[in-house]
């Protein structure tokens, strides 16, 4: 078979094709990165803050909240043993007084007056009475014996004139503080008629008092006398714990709140008021350990577990949860050491070696221990 010049050019024509094919095909083929020009994609960088890890006293706690009362036994109440009347009243509820300042006056009640006119004249009566036997006995017509029994009325009838005026019947009677104190009960309003014995005031020291605390009644077994409580006002709560300790457990709950009172004696202080409400936190547990955010751990397959931050990579850390409250949560692990940086935003996200890129965490993040 012959070939022409015409055929040659048609055979090198679609030679040239097939190569510029060949061509297009290779260079539009998908290739091994390992063997390839091509650059590589960037590798993902999670983005997570970090807290540094250290060791500081926990405490395990549950919360409880009561108000504070006086000492039963450290209350004063004030009255007088004569019907008076308030003629003036000089201090009110809660106001806190020196020892020595006037706290009301008294002037007696009608009855009571009555009854110092009668004592009087009873003495008045009685001296006659011993004047006329004194007279006879000089006339013969009595014997010095006979006296016995109106002398004896005598000193009578002047002992109960002088109690009814050294109680203050007869003129009005300023009642003082006899120590300082808090004004916790008043009793009575002026112009108002008092009976004998009714109490008028009470008085409180300023540092005699104790916190109730309602405790729920399945709490009972984690309580123990002498533990230690954390207690903060309700209406000023960012202010420093007032520490104190438990010293009476009742075992009896309350019929109007269906819970478990507990009593506490706080350090002497004046941060809490009378009647205030209080937050108590009780402490049942405390150890010197590492202490997270609640957040930084993680669930993992039934155990638990959390990332640090090294060289800009995610390590995972398996642990194991002791002592917690509702903020924070000790952690232990044989791989763990202080300093490290501890991810507490962003873990979720994260695998065991994957860049990261880490700022601190702000003040809501440490994990301060409380």
């Amino acid at each position: 078979m012959k070939f022409n010049s015409k055929n040659i050019i048609v055979l090198i024509t679609l030679l040239a094709l097939v190569m510029v094919g060949l061509l297009l095909y290779w260079q539009l083929k998908p290739h091994d990165a390992s063997g390839s020009d091509t650059a590589a994609e960037p590798e993902p960088v999670a983005q997570v803050k970090t807290i540094k890890l250290h060791k500081g006293e926990f405490n395990e706690t549950f919360t409880a909240y009561g108000v504070v009362l006086p000492f039963p036994d450290k209350l004063m109440t004030i009255s007088v043993p004569y019907i008076s009347q308030i003629d003036k009243m000089q201090v009110n509820q809660g106001q806190i007084v020196r020892q020595g300042d006037v706290l009301l006056t008294l002037k007696p009640g009608v009855s009571a007056v009555l009854q110092l006119e009668q004592a009087r004249r009873e003495l008045a009566a009685a001296l006659r009475d011993n004047e006329l036997l004194q007279e006879r006995i000089r006339l013969k017509l009595a014997t010095r014996q006979n006296s016995v029994a109106t002398q004896l009325r005598v000193e009578q009838a002047r002992v109960m004139v002088k109690n009814l005026l050294d109680q203050g019947i007869g003129k009005e009677r300023q009642i003082r503080a006899e120590q300082d104190g808090i004004i916790y009960l008043v009793s009575v309003q002026q112009g108002q008629i008092v009976a004998a014995g009714a109490p008028l005031l009470q008085l409180v020291d300023q540092n005699q008092w104790m916190v109730r605390l309602g405790i729920e009644p399945e709490d009972y077994a984690h309580l123990q006398p002498g533990q230690q409580v954390l207690m903060r006002s309700v209406n000023t709560p960012a202010a420093e714990p007032v520490k104190g300790h438990i010293e009476i457990i009742t075992h009896q709950i309350d019929p109007n709140t269906r819970l478990l009172n507990v009593f506490v004696r706080p350090a002497l202080n004046q941060i809490l008021l009378i009647n205030d409400f209080v937050k108590g936190r009780i402490v049942i547990a405390s150890a010197d350990t590492f202490v997270v955010p609640r957040q930084a751990v993680l669930p993992d397959n039934g155990a638990y577990s959390l990332f640090t931050v090294a060289n800009g990579r995610a390590v995972k850390h398996r642990v194991e949860i002791g002592l917690e409250n509702d903020r924070q949560v000790e952690v232990i692990a044989t791989d763990l050491k202080a300093e490290d940086d501890v991810v507490v935003v962003g873990n979720y996200e994260l695998e065991p070696g994957m860049a990261v890129s880490a700022v601190p965490a702000d003040h809501n993040g440490k994990g301060a221990a409380q």
